[in-house]
This record gives structure tokens, C-alpha cells and sequence, in this order.
């Protein structure tokens, strides 16, 4: 198992054998670290790095170095943090940039000295006070990569909704779009035709895209956020808004061992989103837990940055993230309709059973489905100004033109 390991020195990552005691953890930092035994306090406590002296032995959650790191709390991929006096001789991440290298006294305003260097900061708070989602809608997108593809593979969507003015997020709908997914990146295929009938959908009852959602793989990683990931939320943020989210669906094994799916939801701090649009992430070959960052317009130096007090060639990706509150509701429309871009079927027959099973309904109820809508713009029937008629129906809970209701159930073999 990989323990993340905070320090003064920055973050750092240590192996273990699953079952391994405190006590076997101790010693693979001091190997690896240099760290002396009797000069290393650990806990889960974040307050660890910053207390006084005087005030240590209230940390008390990691002493017993009999204990497993399971009974203790600690999983892999878990955050410890680590305490020491000791002076540890660090090798510089990146390389000094020229006014470093200048000889004792010679000039360097403060401009260029804050101009040389960037300051990565965590960001306190989201704009988005919270994200509550439409239950249907999230689990039918939860169930599909749960069962249908099992995790195996990275899947996503776009999400439609509304945000009050408190910045509060609803997520009424998820489209999912033509995509490339494997157990470590995923490509949504954006702009198409189809998606901006799902705009005019969409716009016509009154949302917008609010974010993203996607779904990791159960391929094993030691962070929480891919450097893909962060820049592909950098991306919706800066085409979406201010307000706009990233809901996170991924399976982790739980106490007993048996998976757990976890539903969260980020944002990326303002710096992340500007760092992106300047060009800063490096890509990388391979999605990595860390984002190297690079002068754009020196790409070939690493550009120093400032983390934790610390110069460093390389960015925990956990620095760039801000959780948001998840909520839930039902929104004014269905999400029961079969999603398009599936494995699933999604045709005629799918379309009769759904008539069939709202048949006792008012006609624009039986077609108050975000997907049936979406799956009724695709058809050579309809011309986009006919299905705005239908959404304005769904919308304003009014009688659907009779000749609409025949064409439809004419569709469906009804």
C-alpha cells in the first residue's frame, strides 16, 4: 500500500506491505527518508506541522508502533503527516532561474523577483455553495459504470441544470456524449451536432451546463486527481463559469473489503483554472498525481514554484482542489428514458415501453424525459423548431398539438 507523507519538506510517498504495523512504517521512513526513529512524530492530524513544541504530546493517534496501519486508521492512498527536527538535505526539484544566479549585489527589483517565481495557494472556499443533483439522474449515471462496464473503464458527462443566486448548483440532467474512455484518460467528444441539441433542450427549459461528472476506473493510483483531471476541470471552469463543478464517481474498497462507490464533488481553485489558461501543465505521457508546471514561454526549464514555503518543480494536484457540499433533489423532469452513447439500446422499442408505462399521463408528461427529448431531436421527424413546440409543452405542463402525438405514437408502433 502507498502512504502519502506530509512533512515541512514537502509531499512525499511511502510503500508498505498491506499489513504493515506503525512501527514497519516508521522504518521505511527512516530508510528513505533519513529521518532518525527517535526524532519522528506522526499523526492524522493536520495540526501536527504547525503546533508549538510545547503542545506535541496532544498528538496521540500514532504512537503505538504494535498497531496495524488499518486499526490505525490509515488505508492506501491516506494522508500522514510527518514531524521531525532533523535536517534533511533535500535535492532542489528545478533548476534556479538567472536572477538566482546573479553574483552578490547585483540588482533585481521586486517586480522581477515575484514575476520570476509563482506562488501556489490553496484555495479556502468554492463558488459554488453547493452541488445538489437530480437522485434519478446521478444514479442512472452511477449505476451504468457500477454495473454495465464495472469500473473497468473511465466514463463521463455533461451536466444541465440551474444555479440560484446563494451559488447553490442543481444538476437536473446528465448528457452523455460520444467518448474514448480507458482505465486511465478519457476524451469526451464536445461541440458535436448532437450536443448542441441538447443546448436547445436544455436552454429551452430554462438551464445551462453547470459541469462535468466522471467516473474513475478501479485501475490503482495513489492520488486523488489525475494531472488530466485537473486540467480537464481547469477546462469546464473556464468554458462553463465561475460556478461550474466536477462530481467524481469512483469504487474504493471499504473497511470489510467490500467495494464502496463514493460520490464527490471539486471545484479548482482560480489560480488552477488561470494557470491552465496560460499554459502552464505540462502534459505528461501518463496521468500522474502531480502537475509539473512549465513556463510558457520557456517550456524547456521547469519554472520554479513556491509550495508550502518551498521551491519545487512539482505540484501535488490536492493543492489545486476545493471540495463542494453534494446535495439532492428531484428535479422537473425525468431521467429514466435510456442514455444516449451507450452500450444499452436506445430505439423504437425503448421508446414504445416508455409511452406504454405513462399511458394513463398527460401527453407532455409521458414526454417529460430529458433523454427522450434528446432521443425525439435525433429522428428525421422533427425539425428543430417542432421539438422546441414539444420541450415548451414539457415545460409549461400544457397540452402537447395532437398532430405531435400522433407522429410520436406512430414512431412507437402504438
Amino acid at each position: 500500500m502507498i502512504v502519502r507523507l506530509r512533512s515541512r519538506d514537502g509531499l512525499e510517498r511511502i510503500e508498505v506491505d498491506n499489513g504493515a504495523m506503525l512501527g514497519g512504517l516508521k522504518l521505511a521512513i527512516q530508510a528513505k527518508l533519513g529521518v532518525p526513529l527517535d526524532d519522528m512524530l506522526l499523526s492524522k492530524n493536520p495540526a501536527l506541522l504547525t503546533a508549538k513544541d510545547d503542545a506535541l504530546g496532544g498528538f496521540t493517534d500514532m504512537l503505538d508502533n504494535n498497531a496495524g496501519l488499518q486499526q490505525l486508521g490509515v488505508a492506501h492512498g491516506d494522508m500522514v503527516f510527518l514531524l521531525y527536527h532533523f535536517e534533511r538535505e533535500v535535492a532542489p526539484a528545478v533548476k534556479r532561474t538567472d536572477w538566482e544566479k546573479r553574483p552578490f549585489g547585483a540588482h533585481m527589483d521586486v517586480a522581477r523577483m515575484v514575476a520570476a517565481q509563482t506562488r501556489i495557494e490553496r484555495q479556502d472556499a468554492p463558488h459554488a455553495a453547493s452541488a445538489s443533483f437530480d437522485f434519478a439522474a446521478a444514479n442512472a449515471f452511477q449505476s451504468y459504470v457500477s454495473s454495465a462496464i464495472a469500473f473497468s473503464i473511465k466514463r463521463g458527462g455533461v451536466m444541465y441544470g440551474t444555479v440560484d443566486e446563494e451559488g447553490n448548483v442543481f444538476v437536473n440532467a446528465i448528457y452523455e456524449p460520444p467518448q474514448q474512455g480507458s482505465a486511465d484518460s478519457l476524451q469526451l467528444e464536445r461541440g458535436t451536432e448532437e450536443e448542441q441539441k441538447a443546448d436547445f433542450i436544455a436552454e429551452r427549459l430554462g438551464w445551462r451546463k453547470v459541469g462535468w461528472i466522471f467516473a474513475q476506473s478501479t485501475k490503482e493510483r495513489d492520488f486523488i486527481m489525475s494531472s488530466e483531471e485537473i486540467c480537464q476541470m481547469a477546462a469546464v471552469q473556464d468554458e462553463m463559469g465561475e460556478h461550474a463543478v466536477t462530481a467524481v464517481v469512483a469504487t474504493w474498497p471499504g473497511e470489510d473489503g467490500t467495494p464502496e462507490v463514493h460520490f464527490e464533488v471539486f471545484q479548482v481553485s482560480d489560480q488552477c483554472v488561470r494557470l491552465w489558461r496560460e499554459g502552464w501543465f505540462q502534459e505528461q505521457a501518463e496521468p500522474a498525481g502531480t502537475s509539473t508546471l512549465r513556463n510558457p514561454k520557456d517550456p524547456k526549464d521547469p519554472t520554479p514554484v513556491i509550495v508550502a514555503s518551498k521551491d519545487l518543480g512539482e505540484v501535488d494536484n490536492d493543492y489545486f482542489l476545493v471540495p463542494v457540499a453534494v446535495k439532492d433533489h428531484e428535479g422537473p423532469v425525468e431521467n429514466k428514458f435510456p442514455v444516449e452513447n451507450r452500450l444499452l439500446p436506445q430505439g423504437i422499442a425503448e421508446l414504445k415501453q416508455h409511452l406504454q408505462a405513462r399511458r394513463a399521463a398527460p401527453y407532455w408528461a409521458r414526454l417529460a424525459d430529458f433523454h427522450l427529448l434528446l432521443f425525439l431531436a435525433r429522428q428525421p421527424n422533427f425539425e428543430v423548431t417542432e421539438i422546441g413546440v414539444l420541450v415548451d409543452a414539457v415545460r409549461d405542463k400544457s397540452p402537447v398539438p395532437e398532430g405531435f402525438q400522433i407522429i410520436i405514437d406512430s414512431m412507437a408502433g402504438l
